[in-house]
């Protein structure tokens, strides 16, 4: 017997992006970026959504959401590479990430939608590489609880980049070929479309011992 599912759009985007999101990572970052020399970080936190109504249920117990992710975090070249897979239990985007800070820039490829987003690096949220990489080793040996809380950021894609190769050699392998895009915090926008708030997607990863959830719009 065969069993008949429908999906939702979203859904049936998160599977064939499940599907196809390896190979576009190793077209896009690995291939490009990563090389056989490199010592990739493995890691998994996990936090408390408060803003998903089913841990508004009183008497309940709070459910926490995971974020796994890969880095490459190159000290010498004081970079961190991040990869952020399809997440399994909730509504974020799989995700392709470059902090640099030489150039003071963080670079976003979100896998589903193929665009990149550059925005400069807020060092508030994201470690330096040496701290990554100490923190991935806690992770590791079990030494860090990775149950931790969100840092939320509302961003707003408002020009298009068309020319990516001033912004360094790993950006710009990253988002050459892709339509590029450079993002500016919401409050600092005025007479922003409210309308485009139903063309917003998240991406979550942690560059630090919390979790960033970078939420995108777009008009």
């Amino acid at each position: 017997m065969v069993k008949i599912t429908f999906n939702t759009p979203t859904a049936v985007q998160k599977e064939e992006a499940r599907q196809d999101v390896e190979a576009l990572v190793n077209r896009t970052v690995r291939a490009q970026i990563l090389t056989g020399k490199s010592t990739i970080y493995r890691g998994e936190m996990c936090f408390f959504d408060s803003e998903d109504p089913t841990n508004s249920l009183q008497g309940g117990e709070p459910y926490f959401l995971p974020v796994t992710e890969e880095a490459d975090i190159r000290e010498d070249d004081n970079i961190a590479i991040i990869d952020v897979p399809v997440p399994s239990f909730s509504d974020s985007d799989p995700a392709a990430i470059i902090h640099d800070f030489e150039k003071g820039m963080t670079a976003y490829l979100d896998l589903l939608l193929g665009n990149c987003y550059l925005m400069p690096l807020n060092t508030s949220i994201v470690m330096p590489p040496k701290n990554l990489v100490e923190l991935f080793g806690k992770l590791a040996s079990g030494k860090y609880l990775p149950h931790t809380y969100v840092v939320r950021e509302d961003l707003v894609a408002v020009e298009e980049i068309r020319d990516v190769s001033n912004l360094g050699i790993f950006i710009y392998q990253l988002c050459n070929n892709h339509k590029s895009f450079r993002l500016r915090r919401r409050d600092l926008l005025l007479g922003f479309n409210k309308r485009a708030i139903d063309k917003c997607w998240k991406i979550r990863h942690f560059p630090n011992e919390f979790i960033v959830e970078t939420k995108i719009c777009q008009e």
